[in-house]
């Protein structure tokens, strides 16, 4: 979902509002090769496409005639769809007709509250019936049927879940990351507006208050000038965050790295070499971490696209944090 949903929220919440019927058009099972995998989806409202993409082309024309003819008809359906040509896969898409009732705005409106509040949640839609839900913290909205039933906590991406009450499709909606950036320099500078483009949250923190500057960061959460081995004391580093580590050298690599080693972040990145990064871990042994421990650190961060300048520095970190959201294998650089 990443940051569509975002757009997918706010275009059926504007149309709920206006009082104005909307088609949730969802991808739920992909087979061979598909232009998008299950979880994509779009709105469709009276005025055609408003929002997300399940692929385009030819699939995504013929869904969007579906999607028009059914929103005529105030009805949904699950469809399937054989690609042919170079793709040669098989999509199942769900239609669900998304009327301006009172359930489906407060679904709508606790699923955009909570991407909003940075808050995980799922989005529940049924099979056979023309309504939505959003299961979060808060509780359930739009779904007739108790949340333990559905044992919704065990998705953790996209799931058809079947019970004695019908079928649901659910999709979790992650938390917005959070990438704790220590160094404000050249690198910083490039990475924290393309991070913030692709959905990820950044807080920008330097030793020096000239590379914490808020103008240099508008694109950032936040920015803060903190000495670099007094970082325990002001950040809560949950699981679900990552901490990349762009200093000016490799004292500051060793604080960061001291710091990060004991949170639970789920990445943690160093820019520079491979013998700088030695170097730093050496250190690191000395005050008792373990291989193990130093295996949490990808350095050196990076895609291997033979980046040099800050720029395609920042482009390939960028990647790899794409690439690490999305749970694929990371292929790190060879050194800068």
């Amino acid at each position: 979902m990443k940051d569509i949903i975002h757009e997918i929220a706010d275009a059926l919440w504007n149309d709920l509002q206006k009082g104005k019927n909307s088609i949730l058009v969802t991808l739920t099972s992909d087979k061979g090769s598909a232009p998008r995998s299950k979880g994509a989806c779009m709105v469709v409202d009276d005025a055609g496409l408003a929002a997300g993409t399940i692929g385009g082309g030819n699939m995504e024309f013929l869904a969007l005639q579906e999607a028009e003819e059914l929103l005529k008809q105030k009805k949904g359906k699950i469809s399937v769809f054989n690609l042919s040509g170079a793709c040669g896969g098989k999509v199942e898409i769900l239609f669900t007709f998304v009327a301006p009732t009172e359930q489906n705005k407060r679904a709508v409106y606790n699923m955009q509250r909570a991407i909003k509040d940075h808050k995980a949640g799922w989005l529940v839609l049924p099979f056979t019936a023309e309504k939505i839900g959003f299961v979060s913290t808060d509780g359930i909205a739009g779904i007739d049927i108790p949340v333990e039933k559905m044992e919704i906590t065990s998705v953790k991406g996209c799931d058809t879940i079947d019970t004695s009450e019908g079928t649901y499709y659910v999709m979790m909606i992650y938390n917005s990351i959070r990438v704790f950036i220590f160094g404000g320099g050249h690198v910083a500078q490039k990475l924290v507006p393309m991070l913030r483009f692709i959905g990820f949250r950044c807080i920008v923190t330097d030793d020096r208050p000239e590379f914490a500057a808020p103008e240099l960061f508008p694109d950032a959460e936040a920015c803060y000038v903190r000495d670099y081995n007094e970082l325990e004391e002001f950040y809560d580093i949950q699981p679900e965050d990552y901490i990349i580590s762009v200093t000016r050298g490799h004292e500051g690599d060793f604080e960061v790295e001291r710091f990060a080693l004991r949170t639970p972040a789920s990445y943690i990145g160093v820019i520079g070499s491979r013998t700088k990064h030695a170097m730093v871990a050496e250190k690191l042994k000395k005050i008792h971490f373990t291989d193990t421990d130093l295996a949490r650190v990808t350095a050196p961060i990076g895609l291997d696209i033979g980046s040099e300048t800050p720029a395609e520095i920042a482009v390939s970190i960028a990647g790899q944090l794409i690439e690490k959201r999305a749970g694929r294998t990371m292929h790190t650089m060879g050194g800068y």
